[in-house]
């Protein structure tokens, strides 16, 4: 069976991220498809950093499922902006990683390291 190019398979896809009926601007659930306890311990690590959020806690529902629900509570800024936030917070914090990374790396090898 060959494939067809002509046949849209995103447009049938399901949202990579989308919310629950009952959220609201300050208390959502959000509902994360193919993802799991990594990006949700660490989402849930930087959002309880800010000041701004009351509650956020994630959840699997379940092993076979590869669907991750986060919820987040907040006050003076919307779940939505807190979510934001914790993104570029952790994209920040990967870049630190890697400079550091790559810094030590560099000194290693001048200073005569071979990789042994």
């Amino acid at each position: 069976m060959s494939h067809d190019p002509t046949v849209d398979f995103e447009a049938n896809a399901t949202p990579k991220l989308s919310t629950t009926p009952e959220s609201t601007e300050f208390s959502t659930t959000f509902v994360l498809s193919e993802e799991d306890h990594t990006i949700g311990n660490s989402l849930r690590y930087m959002l309880n950093q800010n000041p701004n959020v009351i509650l956020c806690g994630y959840s699997v529902p379940h092993p076979l499922v590869s669907v991750l629900h986060l919820h987040v509570q907040t006050k003076n800024i919307s779940a939505w902006d807190a979510l934001k936030q914790a993104l570029r917070d952790i994209q920040a914090l990967c870049g630190h990683i890697e400079s550091t990374f790559d810094a030590a790396e560099s000194e290693y090898y001048e200073q005569g390291g071979t990789g042994h």
